[in-house]
């Protein structure tokens, strides 16, 4: 995918690896960068293993090596893929993955109360080799995934909702044993879209408050506005929106722009944190949502700086 924006891992900063390991279900053995699924315990209700490493992933990629020992009969149901998106065995998580569900290639997800439920997938597992390597690549920003393996696109898919965690691990299903080598992380920073009218007085709060705080937090700041290159800006403004960790839109006027942005990140259960005016009647869609307001003052701007800092510090710590 052209459009992804690149990560870390081109040279810019040497990539982190796992210095321990957590095995919460099934059989594992870590060595020296390698990590061998051998298989469930005879008292595990489902045969899949999941280890957790001390490695986070707020946006950016990893990357693994796989392979399988055995896959003698095609129709068993064998997997093995990158956990990311953990924050606890209580909560969901994403699961990009070779084999799962009779497919070579796929993406699954794990669901308090309902186990693993495939959101994509695609080829045949009949076409995966035993004893071959398989470097399977995920990147990540915001709601948007991309699996490669050796290099090639398999998919994306955009979530429905951001992921519940950053903690990242490994996971396998099956009772072949599995090996895992060269587990890498690169991390990006995260970002924040900013839906607003391009005229004063708000360009002004833009590059005087929005944008500083934001950078100052660790977050890349964009406006549509700022983006260059070729493309449809309908599509630039969903893609940006989704690849973000948090969305600020300042609802003051009711600009058509402004709403329809704020609408696609309500859609993707976006946290969204919103400006406005003191004195302006906001619509009665939005009157239930936490609106910071200010006053358009030189005063008023410490007001707006310390309360837009706080939201960003909330949004950040979740995630």
């Amino acid at each position: 995918m052209n459009d992804f924006r690149p990560t870390n891992g081109n040279g810019e900063a040497p990539p982190l690896t796992p210095g321990h390991w957590a095995a919460l279900k099934g059989r594992w053995s870590f060595d020296s960068g390698v990590s061998v699924y051998e298989g469930p315990f005879e008292d595990q209700p489902q045969p899949y293993g999941l280890a957790l490493s001390e490695l986070r992933l707020r946006d950016g990629h990893a990357k693994v090596t796989i392979s399988f020992r055995n896959l003698a009969d095609p129709s068993t149901n064998i997997s093995a893929g990158i956990v990311i998106g953990f924050q606890s065995e209580a909560g969901s998580f994403m699961n990009p993955q070779l084999g799962g569900w009779k497919s070579a290639y796929a993406l699954s997800e794990f669901v308090p109360g309902e186990g693993f439920r495939a959101i994509r997938g695609a080829g045949s597992i009949q076409n995966l080799q035993a004893g071959r390597a398989y470097e399977l690549e995920v990147r990540q920003a915001g709601q948007r995934i991309l699996m490669l393996v050796d290099g090639i696109q398999i998919f994306e898919e955009v979530l429905a909702s951001p992921l519940a965690g950053n903690q990242v691990g490994l996971y396998a299903w099956g009772r072949q044993e599995i090996t895992f080598t060269k587990l890498q992380v690169w991390s990006e920073r995260p970002r924040a879209f900013v839906a607003m009218p391009f005229h004063e007085p708000f360009n002004s709060m833009y590059r005087e408050v929005i944008r500083p705080e934001g950078e100052r937090l660790g977050l890349d700041v964009i406006r549509v506005d700022e983006l260059t290159g070729p493309g449809i800006i309908f599509e630039d403004i969903k893609r940006e929106i989704s690849e973000s960790k948090v969305v600020i839109a300042e609802i003051t006027d009711p600009n058509q722009n402004v709403f329809y942005e704020l609408g696609y990140a309500h859609a993707l259960n976006k946290p969204t944190i919103l400006l406005a005016r003191r004195g302006r009647e906001l619509p009665f869609d939005i009157r239930s949502y936490r609106v910071i307001f200010y006053d358009d003052t030189i005063g008023g701007k410490p007001e707006v700086e310390r309360n837009l800092t706080k939201h960003l510090r909330s949004v950040l710590q979740e995630s």
